[in-house]
């Protein structure tokens, strides 16, 4: 059982659980779609004129920000394994949603949110569907080279001969 999220100060604590350690890219995805569900709340809390539901929605934003500036920080090292194509649209992503980010923050609209909301479901999709397919490829090439279980009797036995359905005849 993966162990309980603990809550940050500004939430109630009563998210999903947090991935088990030891698969990057769910838990990729899992932060992405945390983060739009927060998001999402905070727009649906009620009108972004009320200081409380600003307040939900100013550190949801600060949550997705977090999480693409460490996205941008680990796309940038030297040593990431990232093809390099999909590095360098990832880190416009990043760069996107630094701008978007301080857009939404200094006038936030119901609108600019969807935006980061749905960017994030969209990469979340795009990781579980390569992590589905990558499990796939494996359980095809383990089942693949997995011994064939042999004939009744001894492999090494040729097969018992053929017995007639019309023994009397």
């Amino acid at each position: 059982m993966p162990p309980q999220a603990k809550g940050y100060p500004q939430s109630s604590g009563n998210y999903s659980r947090i991935p088990a350690p030891g698969q990057p890219t769910y838990t990729e995805a899992w932060a992405l779609v945390e983060a739009a569900r927060r998001m999402a709340a905070a727009l649906e809390a009620g009108p972004l004129d009320q200081p409380e539901v600003r307040k939900a929605l100013r550190d949801s934003l600060r949550l997705n920000w977090r999480l693409w500036t460490i996205f941008q920080s680990e796309l940038s090292a030297d040593d990431c394994p990232v093809p390099i194509e999909i590095r360098q649209n990832m880190l416009s992503l990043c760069n996107f949603v630094d701008s978007h980010t301080v857009q939404t923050m200094a006038e936030p609209t119901p609108e600019k949110v969807a935006i980061l909301i749905e960017m994030n479901r969209n990469i979340a999709t795009g990781l579980l569907e390569s992590l589905q397919a990558a499990v796939q490829a494996q359980e095809a090439a383990d089942k693949a080279q997995a011994p064939r279980p042999a004939a009744a009797g001894k492999a090494d036995e040729p097969p018992p001969p053929p017995t007639s359905i019309n023994a009397e005849a």
